[in-house]
């Protein structure tokens, strides 16, 4: 299963009888033009609803950021709704007409999304521009936004049982490359530090039409949404395209360890390695094989460590789905009376022996047909087909996130087996040993 704490697209799998009219009809359709400032522009129309939803997405995230400057992406997702010249309350101007909005920010990019009545769909056009070509820069919004990211930060990471857990397991699993910090970022000191320079810099880098995408779907006409994207945007200055250029993670030449101690309930174990980036051929094995593995109570790995041998109260696996290469994850907690090494040494030796039995094509079958619930959920929305087309525009491009069952349709029990050898035998993987404070 996708892990909750990184942004990655749902999967599909098998068609079932009433369910496969059903998601033939979300192969999503959409129509495509580009500004002359570069700027992507998507429409999905769907006659059959009374709204519309706006998505942007800007080409940057946490990986963008300096090593000694993290949590900058997530800071000025928050500084974008401080207001602009002529929209000096953002969220003001969007209640008038009805509307809900949000946004997030991952390793990879920045998203914000607005859904309101599709007849004031320009409204949101106009905000977004405005904001874009137009943001305040209000020292007092600044103030206010580090404080609410600062608190943030305190809340999730420091005040909360387990919440540097991930942040410690990717500065283990990522030496190189920039995902070795989360999108919160890694100090508290780096947000509290930024001023108005260094936000101006970083919107000016990224924040522009030629590094943005924007898809608008509902009850639209792509013509209309055309015409006026090029009303709002069409004048914006195009700036430059993010070129994406990192320092790729290479192979581990040995087994990594990490033991942190902090005052939690209980002891945690949890194992990364280094699998495929989202859009690569094999990243579809490796969702599925996480699905396999551990997601759920008739799960291998349940079955086996909680069920069976009771070396372990939860254990579970997941994929983090980024543009770059990603993690394949697996973590539990010990049973009562059962120590960190110990556990770590039977799932170790487990996994190195691992072979599927005859029950493979069962499992795998299992997981296709629960993927297809997933894609189908979440394509019922309109504002998430927008978001899944703005994100596959990102990673690649829309029509290949369009209709995403085909590559979890091709998955077969041999590319199972295959990857799960290569990755469990061949690879080096990271360990971190979250203990309980005694």
């Amino acid at each position: 299963m996708p892990n909750p704490l990184t942004f990655t697209s749902c999967h599909s799998g098998k068609k079932t009888t009433f369910a496969a009219e059903l998601i033939c009809a979300m192969a999503i359709p959409f129509s495509r033009q580009i500004l002359t400032n570069g700027l992507h522009v998507l429409v999905h129309e769907d006659h059959t609803t009374p709204l519309a939803a706006c998505s942007v997405v800007y080409r940057v995230g946490s990986r963008d950021e300096n090593p000694g400057c993290t949590g900058l992406a997530h800071l000025m997702e928050h500084f974008m709704f401080s207001g602009s010249d002529h929209a000096p309350d953002f969220d003001l101007a969007l209640q008038q007409v009805g509307a809900i909005n949000n946004a997030y920010t991952s390793q990879d990019l920045t998203n914000y999304y607005i859904v309101l009545p599709a007849n004031n769909i320009e409204t949101a056009l106009w905000l977004e521009s405005d904001r874009l070509a137009a943001l305040s820069f209000s020292q007092q919004g600044l103030d206010v936004q580090k404080q609410v990211v600062a608190e943030e930060f305190k809340e999730t990471c420091l005040n909360v049982p387990y919440g540097d857990l991930m942040m410690h397991l990717y500065g283990l699993s990522y030496r190189s490359h920039p995902y070795q910090w989360l999108p919160i970022g890694k100090e508290l000191s780096h947000i509290e530090q930024v001023d108005m320079s260094v936000i101006r810099k970083f919107h000016d880098a990224y924040y522009c039409p030629a590094n943005a995408i924007l898809v608008v779907a509902g009850n639209v006409h792509a013509e209309d949404i055309f015409t006026l994207a090029d009303k709002w945007f069409g004048d914006i200055p195009a700036g430059a395209r993010n070129p994406h250029r990192y320092q790729q993670e290479p192979p581990a030449a040995a087994n990594r360890q990490k033991e942190v101690s902090k005052p939690v309930p209980d002891d945690m174990l949890f194992k990364s390695w280094l699998m495929p980036p989202r859009t690569a051929p094999d990243y579809c094995a490796f969702d599925l094989l996480s699905d396999i593995l551990g997601t759920g109570q008739s799960s291998i790995l349940y079955r086996k460590f909680v069920v069976e041998e009771h070396l372990f109260t939860d254990i579970s696996a997941s994929v983090s789905g980024t543009a770059d290469q990603g993690l394949f994850f697996i973590g539990g907690r010990p049973a009562e009376g059962v120590s960190l090494p110990q556990a770590d040494e039977s799932l170790s030796e487990y996994l190195l022996g691992f072979q599927f039995g005859d029950k493979l094509s069962y499992d795998l079958q299992k997981v296709k047909n629960n993927a297809e619930s997933i894609i189908l959920e979440r394509n019922l929305k309109v504002e998430d087909r927008a978001n899944t087309l703005a994100t596959g525009e990102f990673y690649s491009c829309a029509e290949d996130f369009a209709d995403e069952r085909t590559g979890y349709f091709a998955v077969t029990e041999n590319d199972i087996r295959r990857i799960t050898d290569t990755m469990f035998r061949k690879a080096y993987g990271n360990t971190l040993y979250y203990k309980r404070e005694q």
